[in-house]
């Protein structure tokens, strides 16, 4: 047995009727408006996704560069010890020699 629901009016049902029908349109345009939304998130992922992408493949890149630079500034410090090292001889060298044919 379906409980006693209180009739209404023709006015009171067309009013009825037309808060629920506007009740769906706003609904149905919210709905719209959160997918739309939605859809452009989801580019704005997509292109934040492809830039992160990027620059971490750019700071790869970069880090590379950077070890191989570190790597030339060891060698040459190297090579400067080195040449400092045979000038230090050389001017040795050169004393030695400066004294013998002094004495001479």
């Amino acid at each position: 047995m379906i409980p006693n629901r209180r009739q209404l009016t023709p006015d009171q049902r067309s009013a009825k009727i037309e808060r629920d029908r506007r009740r769906r349109r706003e609904r149905n345009m919210e709905f719209e408006r959160l997918r739309n939304a939605e859809m452009e998130l989801q580019g704005l992922v997509a292109a934040q996704r492809n830039e992160n992408s990027s620059l971490r493949d750019d700071n790869e890149r970069l880090n590379d560069m950077v070890s191989k630079l570190q790597n030339t500034i060891i060698q040459l410090r190297d090579q400067n010890r080195e040449l400092h090292q045979k000038n230090l001889g050389l001017e040795q060298t050169m004393k030695l020699a400066d004294s013998w044919f002094a004495f001479n």
